[in-house]
């Protein structure tokens, strides 16, 4: 994102968050069993039809896990992944259908054991199978459905974080070829929201995570229901470890006939130190420094004349210190509401609505931003941003009356952002009276 310094930082930080918010894909692995989409087969009786989980990786693509089916029949020589989670990456126009929401997905049909290696060796992945407890006349009902849904005309749909992604799509296969089939209401989930379920994915990554708690909105605080638990991988493999189907009119089964652990390789996740505080909160501390700097030497010039230290030298550089540490967080802040403006009110996605980090991320601390350097001279000018600084700390302070009501979760790298804000403006009224004085 054009966010912490120049048009390249922020670019490189926007395509970071968002592709947080497309973690689910991997690139198409064969294009000869892709064309197979559609064919006619019967599935022999030693067929197997298994939901895989491959647990977190390194890369942002794959810091949220991924699921896909395998299908499995050695008579037929099948041994294929069933993958919801493809996108087309070369698409010239592939970073404004990603900003805007518009970026579809498809089903891609590829080798399960192409796949299992890229995940096992190439990722040190884990890979969990769990074999679906279907018989041959349903295995071979979902396999037709797979198939159908792999044709051109039906692999392609609109990529949803929370709602529609290639781990939701598992659950909804099976759904549609078996309507009320399955039921999984023995599993409750964590009893966390969408946000609380996504932080322990973004531990190792702090930037990342800053950008995703900054751009969700009020609608990431909910506690997600039923099938919305299947958004994370991982929670879907519990889900389907728990659930039941129909076998008679009183009868029950589990879904998973087996489950097993077929690649486990050594990798170890750390979570890293919050260093979007750390470093909001050093520039909070300089900023403070530099302001009482300025005011000891205003108010107590009186040192110069009794022989003290002439500390008169220092107030020009502690001006452009604090000076530059509001142009830092007054830019930062007005192009993070330009991204937030975007994503609540023109693009699709749906979790980015009802944000409230609006009222201190918002576009209008970028002209608060112009003011630092503007020279005023005109009284409209003047009232005009006399209005905006007091407008702005009003922002400010009715989020922190927000957060505190409980209406939307807020990260502590936050804060001093906010209490910087506040200082800013506080200064700057101060600034205002003390020379309508000095003219009085």
């Amino acid at each position: 994102m054009n966010i912490l310094s120049g048009k390249k930082i922020y670019k490189i930080v926007l395509i970071s968050v968002f592709i947080i918010i497309t973690i689910f894909a991997i690139p198409a692995q064969d294009k000869e069993l892709r064309y197979r989409a559609g064919l006619k087969i019967t599935l022999s009786q030693s067929s197997i039809i298994s939901m895989i989980t491959v647990y977190p990786g390194d890369q942002i693509y794959s810091l949220f896990g991924h699921s896909a089916f395998r299908v499995f029949d050695p008579e037929n020589g099948i041994d294929w992944m069933y993958n919801y989670g493809t996108f087309d990456f070369t698409d010239n126009f592939f970073i404004l259908k990603f900003v805007q929401g518009k970026l579809d997905y498809y089903l891609d049909i590829g080798s399960f054991q192409r796949a299992f290696r890229f995940y096992s060796i190439t990722e040190s992945r884990k890979i969990f199978e769990q074999v679906l407890d279907f018989d041959l006349e349903e295995r071979q009902a979902l396999f037709d459905f797979l198939q159908k849904n792999g044709e051109p005309e039906n692999r392609v749909y609109r990529y949803d974080f929370i709602w529609d992604n290639c781990s939701t799509r598992i659950a909804d296969a099976i759904d549609k070829t078996f309507p009320g089939f399955v039921d999984y209401s023995a599993y409750r989930g964590s009893g966390e929201s969408f946000r609380k379920m996504i932080m322990p994915y973004v531990g190792g990554h702090p930037f990342i995570n800053f950008g995703i708690q900054l751009v969700f909105g009020k609608l990431a605080d909910q506690i997600p229901k039923g099938h919305e638990l299947f958004f994370l991988p991982v929670y879907m493999k519990q889900a389907f470890s728990a659930a039941v189907i129909k076998k008679g009119d009183n009868e029950t089964a589990s879904l998973v006939l087996k489950e097993s652990m077929i690649a486990s390789p050594d990798r170890a996740f750390h979570k890293k130190t919050d260093y979007p505080f750390f470093i909001f909160l050093s520039v909070l501390i300089i900023y403070f420094i530099s302001i009482i700097l300025q005011y000891e030497i205003i108010f107590y010039k009186k040192r110069k004349q009794s022989g003290g230290i002439n500390s008169a030298v220092l107030l020009k550089p502690a001006r452009f210190v604090s000076a530059l540490c509001e142009g830092f967080v007054l830019l930062f802040t007005g192009i993070m509401g330009l991204l937030i403006t975007y994503l609540w009110f023109f693009s699709d996605h749906t979790i980015a609505s009802l944000n409230f980090n609006y009222l201190w991320c918002t576009p209008l601390n970028l002209i608060l931003f112009a003011g630092i350097f503007l020279k005023i001279k005109s009284s409209f000018k003047k009232y005009l941003f006399v209005f905006l600084n007091n407008l702005a700390m009003i922002m400010c302070v009715a989020y922190l009356a927000c957060i505190a009501s409980g209406a939307q979760y807020a990260m502590a790298a936050f804060f001093p952002v906010i209490l910087l804000l506040i200082t800013a403006e506080i200064k700057k009224y101060i600034t205002i009276l003390s020379l309508k004085k000095i003219k009085e």
